[in-house]
Parts: C-alpha cells; structure tokens; sequence
C-alpha cells in the first residue's frame, strides 16, 4: 500500500496514538494483524455461543457440529483458527483455536459456553473466555457454580476455567 506523504504526515500522530502502523512488515504491523485475526476468533465464538443459545430456544437441543452451526447462522471463520464443538444435554461448548502457522505463538485461544439453568431465570447463561497463554493450548471449560459458597443470590454463576478469563461484557442471560 503507498499513502502520499502529505496523507501519511496527517494521518502518522492518529494512527501512532491508535497502535496502527502505515507501513506494511513492521512490527505494529504484524501486531495489528494480529490483533485483527484475535478479534475475527472473538467475534466468531460470539456468534457461535450466540448461535447455540438461539438454536436451543427454537429446537429444544443445542447443535452438535461446527459445519452446521456456520452454515446455520452464517458464521465466518477466520482461517488463522481451528474450530470445535461439544454438546452435553446440559451445555455447548464452542472453542476457537489458533491453526498451526507462523502466528500461533502470538494468538490466544477462545472457549464460549451456553449454558441451561432449569429452574433458574434466567434459562440459559453464555459467558467467553480467552486463555491466558498463547497457542494452541485449548482452555479449560467455563463452569456453572452451584453452592452457597459462593456469592450469588440465585446460587448459580458461570465462570471460566482454570487460565482462562472472562472476556468482558461476555455473560448474557436470557
């Protein structure tokens, strides 16, 4: 890409204070890509926990396969990313995991889980979580905690597994 210079000077303090690079092969370069690629696998395990929950509501199941739940819901799937599901009667775990390349020592994977609450309202919990460490080490499942011991007044929270944590703003309930 070649930006004229009168446009790169106007656009060099903006795109310095916003972490983005105009020359392509530098390293805020690669990190934008890298970033780019992180925020295409967060948004496709949205989509799919947000797929299963739908799905759920209108079928009564949670859908078992990868394959189905893009074509379904029109998911795209970054390619930097491997993608696999699993069902319980109880929950659907969606996980997104960087694919063997170059980058995978810089990608994070992600876990989304639904949950269903019977006898709860709300009846079904997500809630996404990203690994803490980067590869393709497929994070620990979220959990649904059921006790007293911990503060909640309807006795059920959802929270991610061991080294993982919780993508902001994550939880829905429905």
């Amino acid at each position: 890409m070649t930006v004229c210079p009168t446009l790169r000077s106007a656009l060099l303090p903006a795109a310095l204070l916003a972490g983005l690079s105009l020359i392509p092969g530098t390293a805020a370069a690669a990190r934008d890509e890298v970033s780019r690629e992180q925020t295409a696998a967060l948004n496709a395990v949205a989509k799919m926990a947000e797929a299963q929950r739908t799905y759920y509501q209108k079928y009564g199941r949670f859908r078992a396969t990868v394959p189905d739940i893009q074509r379904d819901f029109g998911i795209v799937m970054p390619a930097s990313y491997n993608y696999a599901v699993r069902t319980t009667r109880q929950a659907a775990y969606s996980y997104v995991i960087p694919a063997r390349s170059p980058k995978v020592g810089t990608l994070n994977a992600y876990v989304g889980a639904t949950f269903l609450t019977p006898n709860q309202t709300p009846k079904i919990t997500t809630i996404i979580c990203q690994n803490t460490q980067t590869g393709q080490i497929r994070p620990a499942d979220p959990q649904l905690v059921v006790g007293s011991l911990v503060p909640n007044p309807t006795g059920r929270i959802v929270r991610c597994g061991n080294v993982s944590l919780e993508v902001k703003a994550s939880v829905v309930n429905e």
